[in-house]
This record gives structure tokens, sequence and C-alpha cells, in this order.
């Protein structure tokens, strides 16, 4: 019968409005087994206008069965493999290029902090020089070892020379220079010369230098670029929990337009063979199909929805080949998790020290601040005069230009370098010292903020428990409304206009309800990257 139908299409579509809703939204109560008459609700109290000609259900079409107001539906059964917070978040860890690029950082570190572990490579040196006037020539050769030790540097060398006369360099050179540290300058030795010695900053260089502070920070870079790689997954944690989260709600969103959608398709049938049957307005059906063109709408745009939120996750879930993979709506869950009652957070100050302590990005920071201290430090050296000790002794190997010259020689050199006056580095360590404090100033700032988002997560978690919670009590009487409406259009005592309204509400109150949940579990991810724990997977 055309009254049949059309109650049980309304009841098994009312029925679905919630199919898509979270885990937390409670059963709406069922009327007792042994009643026969149709629960009422708040809105049948008041006293029902008459039903006029064209809206009275005539007798040789009559109402069978009360129809039951709507239960908590079952969630959906889906086909293929629900795609999970976990698997995303492993695919940001495993295949991300902004993970690979972190992962790269940390190798360009270890680059340089082994290009500065060359500097005390040994080093070898040679020279070769002729001059033709005197038809005299010269070869020494030296090998140079610098090492971090106060900075201390060993060199040994040796020369040896064919000629009439002694060898004089055309260039200002002195014994001091280093280019001179091989010993004898007599050409005519039939041997050549051994030398072998030591140089030693006295007070510039000895406690640091730029070898030994380049050493130092480049170690510490090492560690701070794996700190900024784990500050980057923790971060890509929480978007990449916000892209699942809200895609899932777009995907359960869709699902209730769609239902909605159904609803008035299916009874645009019902509708059409009540008003064949003379029991119902024409203008009842006409109204209808503008529900439908206007619902097909809401679908559209939910479509829209779904479809932008599932590119967006699309960055953050990879194939093997980390190739964006764009998840359809026969990966979503049937359903939201269930959510627990959060921790008012009665010991923040403790979680505040702890995510101090734990939070990557701010160990990072404070590496920044160990080497800008090392700068400082480096920069307050370049202050004093450079003064340094050298000593090296000779063997000489043929015979010495005059009998009486021992084989054996010995020299202690000092050298001294005062700039005046100091600009340079005076100028340098003012530099030095205004970065270190900018390094000082941004951890400070980073502390407060830490602070901050600990609290407003907490914050967040619980504001948006409670408006979920909320939410489904307005869902629960957003149904029994739609349920009494309905039944009030089925016996002619309401229009089609208001059962409209009433549907739409209660799908928007299953909005609401998913939206809620949504933002809880937004908010738990991000207090878990503030705490820097990262994102714990929760499975629908």
């Amino acid at each position: 019968m055309p009254t049949r139908t059309l109650r049980i299409a309304g009841a098994a579509a009312l029925l679905c409005l919630g199919l898509a809703l979270p885990a937390t939204a409670a059963p709406a109560r069922a009327p007792s087994p042994s009643s026969t008459a149709p629960a009422r609700s708040p809105s049948d109290s008041a006293p029902a206008r008459s039903p006029s000609p064209s809206d009275r259900v005539p007798d040789a079409v009559p109402i069978e069965e009360p129809v039951k107001p709507p239960e908590a539906p079952a969630p959906k059964q889906r086909t293929g493999p629900v795609l999970t917070l976990a698997e995303v978040l492993d695919s940001v860890e495993q295949r991300d290029p902004r993970m690979e690029g972190a992962e790269l950082g940390i190798q360009t570190a270890q680059g340089h902090a082994r290009q500065n572990k060359g500097v005390y490579d040994p080093v070898l040196r040679g020279r070769a020089a002729y001059e033709p006037v005197y038809r005299n020539a010269v070869v020494d050769a030296r090998v140079e070892q610098p090492t971090p030790l106060w900075g201390l540097t060993a060199w040994a060398g040796y020369q040896v020379g064919v000629g009439r006369r002694p060898f004089y360099n055309t260039t200002l050179d002195s014994i001091l220079d280093v280019d001179d540290r091989v010993g004898s300058r007599d050409v005519r030795s039939a041997a050549g010369t051994l030398t072998a010695g030591l140089t030693l900053p006295l007070w510039r260089d000895r406690g640091i230098d730029r070898r030994r502070a380049n050493l130092r920070q480049t170690k510490m870079e090492v560690d701070r670029m794996k700190d900024v790689r784990d500050a980057q997954l923790l971060t890509l944690e929480a978007e990449a929990a916000t892209k699942y989260w809200t895609w899932v709600a777009n995907g359960l969103r869709l699902e209730i337009e769609q239902t909605l959608l159904e609803l008035a398709q299916e009874r645009d049938e019902a509708l059409g063979r009540r008003i064949e049957l003379g029991a119902l307005d024409p203008l009842a059906g006409v109204d209808n199909r503008r529900l439908i063109l206007d619902r097909e709408g809401r679908v559209v745009a939910a479509e829209r929805a779904f479809q932008q939120a599932g590119l967006e996750l699309s960055l953050y879930l990879r194939d093997g080949n980390g190739n964006p993979v764009i998840a359809g709506v026969e990966r979503l869950p049937a359903q939201l998790p269930a959510m627990q009652a959060p921790d008012a957070g009665s010991n923040i100050e403790t979680e505040i020290a702890e995510a101090l302590d734990r939070r990557p990005d701010r160990r990072a920071r404070t590496t920044l601040r160990s080497q800008a201290d090392v700068e400082l430090r480096w920069a307050k050296n370049q202050r004093n005069p450079r003064v340094e000790l050298s000593a090296w002794v000779s063997r000489y190997m043929g015979r010495p230009l005059i009998p009486e010259f021992s084989r054996n020689n010995a020299v202690i050199a000092l050298l001294f370098e005062v700039p005046i006056p100091l600009r340079y580095s005076r100028g340098q360590l003012e530099a030095t010292r205004a970065n270190a404090q900018i390094v000082a100033a941004q951890l400070r700032f980073l502390d407060n903020t830490i602070a901050v988002e600990v609290r407003d997560g907490h914050q967040a978690l619980v504001a948006a428990y409670r408006r979920a919670r909320l939410a489904n009590q307005e869902l629960e009487l957003s149904r029994q409304l739609a349920a009494a409406e309905y039944r009030k259009f089925q016996l002619g005592a309401g229009d089609l206009l208001l059962v409209n309204l009433r549907e739409v509400a209660s799908a928007d109150a299953a909005h609401n309800e998913i939206q809620a949940v949504s933002d809880y579990f937004v908010a738990k991810a991000r207090l878990e990257v503030a705490l820097g724990e990262g994102v714990q997977p929760v499975t629908p």
C-alpha cells in the first residue's frame, strides 16, 4: 500500500541519518514493546491543527502500524582496508620529502664536521728555486702537523742546494717566516739539511683558535641537525593528524548528505502514489522535488570538501615510491573513535618542565646558543696580541761552508704581533656578542611559546570534548523532533516543509558532532606534539 511504502522508506532513511556518526552518539530510547501507540515527542503535547482535506489520509489507505523513532544506526561496513592514522604517520616518517631533506641536512653537517677535522691533516710543502746569476739551485720540502693541543704545530723538513755561492731569496723574508724553517742557507752543503721544530702560541690562539672553534661548532651542528629533523617530524605529524581527521570528518559528512538525499528520493515515489490517490496536495510533490535539488547541491558541496581533504592528505600519504596517494571513500573508517575524558591539566607546570626537556626544537636552539658561545669565546681571544714561540733543530748532512761550523744547530725564536688600535677584533667581538644575545632571546621566547602551547593544548582538548558531548545531546533531540514531525506528516497533521526543516536540522546536528569529535582528536594530536611526545595513533 502507498502509505505503508512511505512509512517504511521514511523510517529506513531516518535510521540512516546518523550512519556515519561517531561512536560517542548514544542510542535513542526505543518505545516499550507492550505499547502499540506511537511514542510522543515534546512537540506532540501541543494541540495539533485539524488536517485539511488534501492532507487527510483517506479511509481506503489506513496506516497499519505506528512509525518507531529512529535508533542509533550501526556503523557502515567497508569493503576496502580502512586508512588509519598510524599508516599516515608511518608514511610521513618514511617517505615524506621533507623528512628526506632533514636527513640530508644531517649528512651535510656530518660532511662539514669531517671537513673541519681535515684541518689537522698533515701537510706536505715543497719549494724549488734557481738563481741563474750565481748558478745556484735549492730544493726543500717539509711536513707540517697542526694539533688541537694549545694550537701547537710540529714540522720537519729537508733542504739541499747546489751552486757556487750562498743562495739568497729575492723576496723579503726572515728566520721567523714559515717558509724559512728549513735551516741552512748554504747551497754548497753536500747532502742537505734536516730540520725539525715546534711552534706554540703563547697568548692569542692558545686557549682557542679558528680551527678548534670550527671543529667544536661542526660537532654541535650534527647534533643540532638531528634535533631539527626530530622537530620537523613532530611538526609534520601534527599537520598529518589534522589533515587525516579533516578527511575523515568530511567523508562522514558526505555520507550524511547522501543519506539525506536518498531520504527525499525515496519519499518522492511514495508521495507520488498518495497524490495519485488524491490523499495529498500535488504541491507537496513539487516541494519534495525542490528538496531533492537542494539536497543534491549539498551533496555536491560535501563531495568537493571531501575531494579537497583527500588531496591535502595525499601530501602526507605516499606509496613505496614516494608518490602521493589520494584515499577514496572506500578507505573511510566506519565511525570516529570513542573519546576519553581529558585530564584537566592539574600538573601543568610539571608537564611544561618536561616538555622543555623533551622538545627537540628547544634542544636545537640550545645547541645554537652553545655554538654562539664558542664563537664569542674565539672573538674575545682575538683581542689578545699574537705571541708565538718557535724552536727547531738542524742537522747538516754534508760539508759545512766553514770547517768550524757544527753539524748540529738549534734556534729559539719569539714572534709577537699587536694590532693597533684593535678595531677589527673589537668590532668582531661586538657583532659576535650581539648574535649570541639574539640566540639567547630567541631561546627565551621559545620557552614561553612551549609553555603557551601546552596550556592551550589542554584547554583546546577540554573544550572540544565538552562541545562533542553537547553536540551529541543536540543530535539526539534533533532525531526525536525529526521522527515526531514525520509521524505528524504521515497522520496528516503536519506539512512537508516542517519535515524537511527537522531532517536538515538533524543532519546539521550530526555535522556538528562529527566536527566536534574531529576537533577533539586534532587537539589531542597538537597537545602531544606540544609535549614533545609525538602523535599517538588512534584506531577508529
